[in-house]
């Protein structure tokens, strides 16, 4: 059954809610309808089918007329490469509850979040993948940015440091040098070497020169040798470029000490301030981890609390996952399962797990078994097609008992409304289960409920014929008693009137007719049964029991006159049945 909604160029519209189809029955409306972007407000919690999954995000549909989309920082707070783990996790029409961040009349744009801090519901990716979350992410890649731009200048300084040493050394041994000066390759000016320049205004006309020294005791061998060395470079190194000339200073080198000294004294005062930031830096992170460990032992607590409650309610597939472990023999908690992966769409899940619970669950619990199969043959009635259905009742048959699993797909084919389905399956458990009441007594009650009066009269006379005779009271009474619950009541009458004839000594007929006639006659009814029955020739117990329920009646519903008349019957039945011992 469906609603339609609108039948426009060739195209009808149509719709399932229950609000349309039962009015009476569901008036109440969980999801109100959107149908224009005016319905839509910020912060408004709304449900909605995943449409589709573009590299620009996830596009959610409101109705049929209205999308909007999820950025994929809003679908989880996990960080993922790849987009195509959000295909898996993420299908086409799965249901999903999400908020709304913003809403653009203009262009016809929504914004929408899945986070569990917005929506309230579990993320749509499990913590099981164990992927990183996007603040832990963000905070990695600037520890990694700081590590590559703290190298460079760690070794700078190192290179700065040793020379300086060297060179002290040197020049405090007092001795004559000859220098040759080379070009270095041009380098780009660190942060080190502006900030010395800023300290050490001599520096500026620096034009990158290294200075080699030699003594001019050495001899000019050794002097070829370093120059045959220097020529010969390391695979990788940039060349350099070399000036032939070469001068010596005879000056005494005491006068270089004092510009040394100088020297390193501003390396240094520049080196402790740039300790000092990174210093700063490491403490910062430091506090960060701290925060960052306490925040998730705070999380870990609220999660271990809300686990250990017995009331919670499971929320994610991990959580049933973790209950069915605990007591895997419960068809309760199986069932619960399938109806949570059916809330969200997932047929397919559902199956699954009803096929791991009729794994799981012990052969020596039947019941529990067949609750299960009872289930799974719901899910293929209403989301799968006759075959799968009939392919799961054949399964089923085999490891039941086939009565019960052929009553069960009655009620579900006359709750769902497929009466043609239902009343052919009746006709082949008559065949096959001729023998049993129930099955006689279930068809007639699905024959009353369809108003099918002249077909229950005629099935009576086709169950007392197939029955053995010793069931023949009880089938009556009971064909008796549907036919006054579906208002038939004169025919019920006469079946227990006709079986009273007969059997006039079944107190039990008695007391179910009396109880009948209470509930659905009038009084005058009600007392003209009690009058005959207190009259009968029966046994003195079963006589007191129909005159105390007598006299219960008058008191409840009588006069005191009448409460009387009935206390002097009981005397006189009383007195008549001492005479009789007497004599």
């Amino acid at each position: 059954r469906c609603y339609i909604l609108s039948n426009k160029n060739g195209k009808i519209q149509l719709s399932l809610r229950q609000s349309r189809l039962n009015p009476k029955m569901y008036s109440k409306v969980e999801d109100v309808e959107i149908t224009c972007i005016k319905d839509v407000k910020k912060g408004q919690l709304v449900r909605g089918y995943v449409k589709s999954i573009t590299p620009s995000g996830v596009f959610f549909g409101l109705s049929a007329s209205l999308l909007g989309r999820i950025l994929f920082q809003n679908v989880s707070p996990y960080f993922v490469q790849k987009h195509s783990l959000y295909e898996k996790y993420l299908p086409e029409g799965k249901l999903l509850t999400a908020k709304v961040l913003g809403v653009n009349g203009k262009e016809k744009h929504i914004e929408l979040s899945l986070l569990p801090e917005d929506t309230g519901m579990p993320s749509v990716l499990p913590e099981s993948l164990g992927l990183p979350q996007y603040g832990a992410e963000e905070e990695k890649r600037e520890a990694d940015g700081k590590k590559k731009s703290e190298e460079p200048k760690l070794k700078t300084k190192r290179r700065r440091g040793n020379s300086e040493n060297e060179a002290e050394e040197l020049y405090r041994l007092g001795k004559k040098v000859k220098l040759h000066w080379r070009l270095s390759k041009v380098r780009s000016c660190s942060s080190w070497e502006a900030k010395k320049r800023k300290i050490c205004p001599a520096d500026e006309n620096d034009s990158g020169i290294e200075v080699y020294y030699r003594e001019e005791d050495e001899d000019d061998q050794e002097e070829e040798a370093a120059k045959k060395k220097s020529k010969i470079r390391k695979p990788g190194e940039a060349p350099r470029l070399q000036v032939s000339m070469g001068f010596t200073w005879d000056e005494d080198m005491n006068a270089m000490d004092i510009p040394l000294v100088n020297q390193k004294e501003e390396s240094s005062e520049s080196e402790e301030e740039e300790e000092d930031p990174q210093s700063k830096l490491k403490k910062k992170t430091k506090k960060e981890k701290e925060l960052e460990k306490q925040k998730k032992e705070k999380e870990l607590c609220k999660v271990e609390a809300a686990l250990m409650d017995p009331s919670r309610q499971p929320q994610s597939a991990d959580d049933f996952d973790r209950l069915v472990l605990s007591s895997p023999n419960s068809s309760i908690l199986w069932l619960q399962y399938m109806a949570f992966h059916l809330q969200a769409t997932e047929i397919e899940k559902a199956r699954a797990v009803a096929e791991r619970a009729l794994k799981t669950i012990s052969f020596r619990e039947e019941q529990e078994k067949l609750n299960v199969w009872v289930a799974l043959l719901n899910l293929e009635n209403m989301y799968g097609t006759e075959e799968t259905l009939m392919k799961v009742f054949e399964r089923a048959v085999q490891y039941n008992e086939p009565l019960k699993v052929f009553q069960h797909l009655c009620d579900i084919y006359a709750n769902s409304e497929k009466y043609k389905q239902a009343e052919e399956l009746y006709h082949t458990m008559l065949k096959r289960f001729r023998q049993e009441k129930s099955v006689w007594l279930k068809y007639a009650s699905f024959l009353l409920k369809q108003g099918q009066t002249e077909a229950t009269h005629r099935l009576l006379e086709r169950a007392l014929k197939a029955l053995p005779t010793k069931e023949h009271v009880d089938v009556i009474s009971r064909f008796a008693q549907l036919e006054f619950r579906f208002e038939d009541t004169e025919h019920a009458k006469a079946l227990f009137e006709s079986t009273l004839s007969s059997y006039p000594k079944r107190t039990d007929i008695w007391s179910i007719y009396m109880d009948i006639m209470i509930k659905h006659g009038s009084q005058k009814e009600v007392r003209d049964i009690f009058e005959r029955v207190i009259h009968l020739s029966l046994a003195p117990k079963k006589m007191k029991f129909f005159f105390k329920r007598y006299l219960d009646y008058e008191k409840k519903f009588g006069t005191a006159e009448s409460v009387l008349a009935v206390k002097r019957a009981a005397l006189e039945y009383v007195e008549t049945k001492s005479s009789l011992t007497d004599t």
